[in-house]
């Protein structure tokens, strides 16, 4: 992270300076380091399990972190954290133990069909993508009798920072840039509907058209990091293509893929590879008739891919 960004962080977190207010909501199960980095400072923080639990998930459990005012601990945590999609941030004076049993709620969720999940809700990435699609209910659920004023999330990308509060009942987002700390930010009231929150006392209920929301957004995060991707193992064949064609033939690659049962991001990433060397239809192209037998065959979809770029690395080498 550049060091203008985390003065404006801080900013946002303290502008009075210190008060003891401000928390990280931080996933251990990120990087193995942050256990550590824990447990190497002098921060106050809990885990949100309850009770015992194992050494191994011990060191992958998400933790309440309280952040403290011009603090070399803090600052190391936020300074790894954002870009990292390490966790979130909040502003509550709540003691430590009432917003931890507060936050803690959340971990566990049902379905439509009444299924349990377990809801990661502290990844930046499902946190921003979710909290706009709730309905009244479920933001008030949110926020709490525990006195949360507003969460703050990197966004997708992190040269933003997203907050959310309640103005009046409504959830109301704004984006601060952190590369100009004088642009004022973008805000926009996200639109709620009445409805229940629970489907039980306690249990919060992710109904259809969120999980459709996750899934749009993964496929978006997939779609950005394949574009990185692409532009660092095949430059010639991106600067000729452009971003657009690129995205193109990414979107392209997913639904062709899909069509083979192939929808591992690491598989179908494999397939996208072959498309930028072969063409967009090489599945079909009479010039490499190995494609269409291998893929139209039966079997593991991740071994269908391993035989597919066994073949492709032939086709090469022999021409």
């Amino acid at each position: 992270m550049e060091t203008r960004f985390l003065s404006l962080i801080e900013e946002r977190f303290w502008p009075k300076g210190g008060r003891r207010d401000i928390w990280m909501l931080i996933d251990g199960a990120r990087d193995r380091k942050i256990f550590g980095m824990l447990l190497d400072s002098y921060l106050t923080y809990a885990c949100l399990y309850s009770g015992p639990i194992a050494p191994e998930l011990e060191i992958a459990a998400p933790y309440l972190v309280q952040l403290e005012f011009d603090d070399r601990y803090s600052r190391r945590l936020t300074e790894n954290a954002w870009g990292n999609s390490w966790g979130i941030f909040l502003k509550c004076d709540a003691g430590l133990e009432t917003l931890r049993r507060h936050l803690a709620r959340f971990l566990s969720v049902r379905d439509t069909a009444g299924m349990p999940l377990i809801f990661r809700y502290y990844d930046p990435r499902v946190f921003r993508v979710y909290l706009p699609t709730c309905r009244d209910d479920e933001v008030r659920a949110f926020f709490g009798g525990s006195g949360i004023e507003c969460f703050w999330t990197e966004d997708r990308n992190p040269e933003a920072m997203l907050e959310f509060r309640l103005d009046r009942e409504k959830l109301v987002r704004h984006a601060f840039s952190l590369t100009d700390g004088q642009q004022p930010p973008v805000s926009a009231t996200v639109p709620g509907t009445r409805g229940s929150f629970a489907s039980r006392p306690g249990t919060l209920t992710i109904r259809q058209e969120q999980m459709s929301a996750f899934r749009n957004a993964d496929i978006e995060n997939f779609e950005e990091w394949m574009l990185v991707h692409l532009k660092k193992f095949f430059p010639k064949q991106s600067h000729v293509a452009g971003d657009q064609r690129l995205r193109d033939t990414i979107r392209c690659g997913i639904r062709s893929s899909a069509a083979y049962g192939i929808t591992a991001k690491r598989d179908v990433c494999k397939y996208i590879d072959l498309m930028v060397l072969f063409g967009r239809d090489f599945d079909t192209d009479r010039t490499y008739p190995w494609a269409g037998e291998l893929l139209s065959q039966p079997g593991n979809p991740q071994a269908k891919i391993k035989a597919l770029m066994d073949s492709a690395m032939l086709h090469l080498r022999q021409v």
